[in-house]
């Protein structure tokens, strides 16, 4: 439903990532949602003056220092759009100020971080989103309640999924910033970034099942060259690839394989595996879905728009085996029967729809998607795997809680001096 109430927005960041939350933004107001941008931060002031001109902010609205931003009475929400170590500083932060807070992801770049984040929300009364665009859209609640309603049995296995033939953010397509080599500010590699809405979706899809232990390996073994090491100052090597096998509660496993870069073609997609049938997710959905293409049809940063689609393997009553495919994009037929038949279901197709309809009310802590909760065991398993490949064994879920250290950028030197941010420290349960 469409609510009468201004939403006013604030954003932090204004990289590539707030270009798409702007689309998104622009695309929902031409649909009739009441909300928009009212100031807009960032530390490049060649970069904020140009974005002040794009999208006809006044420079009275604009700040290098979200600091005095945050100062504002009239600002509703902020959306944070800094780089992934910054996270957990600059969100709790805007918390801590007294704003609801929608932020990028990777949650954080450790589980600790995580786990600091997610508590934020109740230190400080306020609530907060994590975008994970796999996860809103009828690819992944049709996946979601097939599994529930046990249509597949007994889910034993499963594999998360996600490749490139070489697509290192900032290395190999030099449109995306070189933050994502730095090992201070982008400190992981795939699993921390396109991993991420694989893994999510996974663990949402089976109903965030509980980790036992995990094994991982970590590699930046893959091709670079000295003139490109030098361009992009590529000192200290960020992974390319990231594997792992989660054992969980109950008798599941899942394989984990996510590069950047890799020489191979096609490596397979996710899969869910049970007893009497299974799902493969096709075209996984890490873009935001129909509303971040702009008008020229080119999603920023580059890429097409997914179909998402699954294919459903079993055998019937009559023990025939069949194979069922399933297009559940939201843009396809069943995308827009299923709008026709159910309209509210649209609040669950976009990340930023989802997030404005738990400010208004329309969804609740019950109805919402509780992304804080799912990027932060999503960060967890992810550890998991770093750990396990830095400690060449695997490692259970309690190692994984008390090994976990706060990495989150505690200050930042900017232009105008150094920005000290306070949040609490981790405490392993």
């Amino acid at each position: 439903m469409k609510n009468s109430k201004e939403i006013r927005i604030a954003i932090i960041g204004l990289g590539m990532i707030s270009h798409r939350h702007m689309t998104v933004i622009g695309n929902l107001q031409a649909e009739g949602y009441p909300i928009k941008v009212v100031a807009a931060a960032e530390i490049k002031p060649d970069r904020l003056k140009a974005w002040g001109e794009k999208y006809g902010l006044d420079e009275k609205d604009l700040y290098t220092d979200f600091r005095e931003m945050l100062k504002r009475d009239d600002i509703d929400e902020v959306e944070v759009c800094v780089h992934n170590n910054l996270h957990t500083s600059v969100a709790t932060a805007v918390m801590a100020a007294g704003f609801p807070c929608y932020s990028e992801k990777p949650m954080a770049c450790s589980y600790a971080d995580a786990k600091i984040l997610y508590d934020a929300q109740k230190l400080y009364g306020q609530k907060l989103a994590i975008q994970i665009s796999s996860i809103y859209n009828p690819q992944t609640r049709i996946a979601k309640k097939m599994v529930a309603d046990g249509a597949l049995g007994k889910i034993y296995h499963a594999r998360s999924v996600g490749h490139r033939r070489q697509g290192r953010p900032g290395y190999d397509m030099p449109f995306f910033s070189p933050d994502f080599l730095d090992p201070k500010i982008g400190v992981h590699g795939p699993l921390f970034d396109l991993g991420i809405y694989h893994l999510a979706q996974m663990l949402y899809i089976l109903g965030m099942p509980e980790l036992e232990s995990v094994y991982g390996f970590q590699s930046c073994d893959y091709w670079t060259n000295p003139a490109i090491d030098k361009l992009v100052n590529r000192t200290v090597p960020v992974e390319d690839l990231g594997v792992g096998l989660a054992r969980f509660k109950g008798g599941l496993c899942m394989d984990i394989y996510e590069d950047w870069a890799i020489h191979m073609d096609d490596i397979g997609t996710s899969f869910i595996a049970g007893k009497n049938g299974g799902l493969k997710l096709i075209d996984v959905d890490t873009t935001g879905g129909p509303r971040t293409v702009p008008a020229n049809g080119i999603i920023v940063g580059g890429g097409k728009l997914q179909l998402p689609r699954l294919v459903h393997f079993g055998i019937d009553e009559n023990n025939i085996m069949f194979e069922n495919k399933i297009d559940c994009a939201i843009g396809d037929i069943t995308g827009q029967q299923e709008l026709l038949i159910h309209p509210e279901l649209d609040m669950y197709n976009d990340n930023q729809l989802h997030w404005y309809s738990y400010l208004w009310g329309d969804l609740t802590d019950e109805t919402r998607v509780d992304s804080p909760y799912i990027a932060m065991q999503t960060a967890f398993l992810s550890e998991g795997v770093v750990l396990s490949s830095d400690l060449g064994r695997s490692v259970t879920a309690d190692e994984i809680r008390a090994m976990s250290k706060s990495i989150a950028i505690r200050e930042q030197e900017t232009g105008f001096g150094t920005i000290k941010y306070d949040f609490a420290e981790y405490k392993p349960e």
